[in-house]
């Protein structure tokens, strides 16, 4: 006569061992980039402050006047990368290979020169401060929301400033180490949230295969001594 049994299960102890197993590399806690740092101290700032910045009040008027300002600064520092990035010398043996990542498409990679590099990420970063410069103060005009005036008047400007397209061409650090072509995108508050949920699936990954062996070799284990 046959005797259906239900699949033997790993031992505690066998459990706890691969899971101490799993977590010898504990995943490191993400440092958010200096950037998200200021512009967070700045939010703290506004907020104990509690400036008025009601129609017709003057915080309102210096708030235009900061978030302008901040919108000129943007806009000369992308000239002046312009003409530093316009006036770099072309070396047909020097090129860096990039991964271009298109959406529906697979990735693919191409050797590139220094400049087109460059003049590349330099597009990039002009798309993405154009359309914030564009649909902030629509949002303030429209709503009459003064919190992202705050938030792009700092961060705009600091974010070009702390690109390393802006550390080689502006601040003359070398394109060595960390600023080594090619540069990676610019840090986003997602980034972190994102390590943090794939780090602990792929520390535990290893604990989980090892108590399914555990639990096959119990299984094993039994049909011997059934035998």
């Amino acid at each position: 006569v046959l005797v259906a049994r239900a699949p033997a299960r790993a031992h505690p102890s066998c459990l706890w061992r691969a899971a101490m197993a799993g977590e010898d590399a504990a995943p490191e806690m993400p440092t958010p980039p200096k950037s998200q740092i200021v512009l967070m101290v700045v939010m703290m700032g506004w907020k104990y402050l509690d400036v008025d910045v009601g129609p017709g009040t003057p915080g309102l008027l210096y708030l235009r006047l900061f978030y302008g300002a901040g919108m000129v600064l943007t806009v000369c520092c992308f000239g002046a990368l312009y003409l530093k990035i316009s006036a770099m010398p072309v070396d047909p043996k020097t090129k860096v290979k990039v991964t271009i990542e298109e959406p529906m498409k697979p990735k693919r990679t191409e050797e590139i020169t220094l400049p087109e590099h460059d003049m590349r990420e330099w597009k990039k970063m002009l798309t993405q401060s154009a359309a914030s410069m564009v649909l902030i103060p629509l949002m303030h005009y429209k709503w009459e929301y003064t919190i992202p005036l705050v938030i792009q008047g700092v961060s705009g400007p600091l974010m070009l400033l702390s690109h390393s397209l802006s550390q080689v061409h502006l601040f003359g650090q070398p394109a060595e180490g960390a600023l080594a072509r090619p540069w990676k995108p610019p840090p986003t508050p997602f980034d972190g949230l994102k390590k943090a949920f794939e780090e602990p699936e792929a520390a535990a990954a290893p604990a989980e295969q090892a108590a399914g062996d555990a639990g096959g070799d119990a299984k094993k284990g039994s049909s011997k001594k059934k035998k």
